[in-house]
């Protein structure tokens, strides 16, 4: 792996941590459909960010 993918890579999955890192697991007394939307769409996110590190390395 040259130096390019390697830096590539690690950005690819500093993104997803920042992604997961906005995932909430509580959302309080009667968590709303939006609030649980907007996790799943986050963990959407995230593996596609770790499924584009995998195809990297």
């Amino acid at each position: 792996m040259d130096m390019d993918t390697a830096v590539s890579v690690l950005n690819t999955l500093d993104e997803a941590e920042r992604l997961l890192g906005e995932i909430r697991l509580h959302g309080g007394a009667g968590a709303s459909r939006e609030f649980l939307t907007r996790n799943r769409e986050l963990l959407e996110e995230a593996r596609r960010h770790l499924d584009t590190a995998h195809e990297l390395v």
